[in-house]
């Protein structure tokens, strides 16, 4: 399965696929997540991604049509004085088209990502699970992935 880093001619596509992620986001955390509308409103969200030396957007395809996208990005700053100064790889967004998951496709992105952040410096990556998404957890875990911390919310009365 061929992965390669996207193109600006890939950003609508991209899009495409952001909607079915944040249909599925929105399902399960309205407060939170914006309904998708169809259009490709995130595409600059996509593109802050791409063209820079400190993150990439790759992306897998199947006869010219785009089944999943990645965004990672590798940052040295830290926004904490007592945070140690290294490179830190991070998996902003993936998302494989629903019609062509378990197929491997995660996978090879995740290398992907993986291999981009390792070649920039990093000893490690991570990445952000929605806490009803059992299944891209259990994922991330066969990946080797393991807690880091634990993100909390509360909903105030």
């Amino acid at each position: 399965m061929p992965v390669r880093e996207a193109r600006e001619a890939d950003l609508k596509a991209i899009c495409q696929l952001s909607n079915e992620i944040n249909g599925t986001h929105y399902a399960h955390m309205p407060n939170d997540f914006a309904k998708p509308d169809g259009s490709n409103r995130d595409e600059p969200y996509w593109q802050s991604f791409m063209n820079r030396d400190d993150s990439a957007v790759f992306v897998t395809e199947n006869n010219g049509v785009l089944t999943g996208a990645a965004a990672v990005v590798v940052s040295t700053s830290t926004p904490y004085p007592f945070l140690t100064a290294r490179p830190r790889g991070h998996v902003a967004t993936i998302v494989v088209a629903e019609s062509h998951r378990g197929r491997g496709l995660g996978r090879v992105l995740m290398s992907a990502a993986e291999t981009y952040a390792k070649e920039k410096g990093a000893e490690d990556i991570k990445l952000e699970v929605m806490a009803f998404n059992a299944d891209a957890l259990d994922f991330y875990r066969e990946l080797g992935y393991g807690n880091f911390s634990f993100r909390l919310s509360k909903t105030l009365p």
